[in-house]
């Protein structure tokens, strides 16, 4: 899942607990290995809730290219979408995929908010270098001020200006670091971390749970196709058959020699 970036160095802490790793499922014992490019496994996608934003179409071009993933490291054809097929991919619209949009939702608007204060501390950043280098002319000033009376009274004028200018915004940039603040807390524990299944395979049939990307979702269904394949799950983090969406490259995601193992295959 995709983090709030950091803030500052005291915010760190608080933005660390904002990840939430979401266990993608469990099997029973495998079974050995009964589908490939001569036998395929037929599948099909069901009916879901259109809460979820997704088209029926997008959804069988993501099952594709979950598919693919398996296909793309071993030559081997062991899944192909069929409208008429017994083997069904279910999406559940309940409260673990609500509370992932409503994660996903509050995360931008905290990423909103966070930008909105990084905006004022830029202008006060730059209001510090402005005083920062208006007091050095003062200083400078001072030892001509006999000469230089009239211009010494002038930068003084326009010092004070810039010195309310930054109590000014001093104040505005400290408020909104407070209310960020206060919105991160809540947020934290709002979405506490929790160990969730994100799918599971039963016999003929994989139901997904929950989401929070299209590159979530791919990845997802990938994992549970290999299920269907009679795969177990494994210590390697980046693997595809580790039973937890965190290290692996969701974008462009390759079989692991992990994976490739567990297919009886290797480089």
């Amino acid at each position: 899942m995709r983090l709030l970036p950091l803030l500052l160095a005291t915010c760190a802490f608080m933005f660390g607990h904002v990840t939430a790793f979401a266990q993608i499922s469990t099997i029973s014992d495998s079974t050995p290995i009964k589908y490939g490019t001569n036998h395929p496994l037929h599948y099909r996608i069901a009916d879901f809730d259109p809460r979820l934003n997704l088209s029926k179409q997008q959804m069988i071009e993501i099952s594709k290219q979950a598919a693919a993933i398996w296909e793309k490291n071993t030559g081997q054809n062991y899944f192909v979408y069929d409208p008429n097929a017994d083997f069904s991919i279910h999406l559940v619209m309940d409260q673990r995929q609500i509370r992932s949009m409503k994660r996903s939702k509050n995360l931008h608007q905290l990423e909103q908010q966070q930008q909105t204060w990084l905006n004022e501390n830029e202008q006060l950043q730059e209001l510090k270098r402005q005083v920062a280098f208006s007091k050095a002319q003062l200083e400078s000033l001072k030892h001509k001020y006999q000469v230089q009376s009239l211009t010494y009274q002038q930068n003084l004028k326009q010092h004070q200006n810039l010195t309310q200018q930054l109590d000014s915004q001093t104040e505005k940039s400290k408020q909104l670091y407070q209310q960020l603040t206060q919105a991160i807390e809540q947020f934290n524990q709002t979405f506490t971390p929790q160990v969730l299944h994100k799918g599971q395979f039963q016999g003929k049939q994989i139901f997904i749970y929950e989401f929070s990307s299209i590159d979530d979702l791919r990845l997802t269904l990938a994992h549970e196709f290999g299920h269907a394949l009679g795969l177990k799950h494994t210590q390697d983090p980046k693997s595809l058959m580790y039973p937890r969406i965190k290290e692996q490259d969701s974008k462009n995601f390759k079989l692991t020699d992990t994976d490739l193992a567990l297919l009886g295959l290797s480089h």
